[in-house]
């Protein structure tokens, strides 16, 4: 993803606008439940192990942590074999989850 979608300056702009980006290794999620960085961090990583998906899954989650959408990485790069085009695809799944938060 780093060398696609995630390399695009449109995707990069989109993300640091409209969304809060973080990232969490699913190893460290057990801690996190158990509040080891307060109520909210607790919160988040119980909604974040709730639609994970090995390997990498962006997730699109509300600030009040409904969850909106996920896009599993090996399912993703399966569906858009050519790889120029997820970039635009990613945008577009981006875009997406913006409409349905705005609704």
């Amino acid at each position: 993803m780093r060398a696609g979608p995630l390399s695009s300056a449109r995707i990069i702009k989109l993300l640091n606008t409209k969304f809060v980006n973080t990232w969490v290794l699913l190893r460290e999620l057990p801690d996190l439940q158990d509040g080891a960085k307060g109520a909210a961090a607790a919160a988040l990583a119980a909604k974040l192990q709730e639609h994970f998906v090995y390997p990498v899954d962006p997730m699109i989650l509300t600030p009040e942590l409904t969850f909106i959408q996920n896009l599993p990485t090996n399912e993703f790069i399966k569906s858009v074999p050519i790889a120029k085009e997820r970039k635009s695809e990613y945008f577009r799944w981006l875009k997406s989850s913006l409409a349905q938060v705005e609704r």
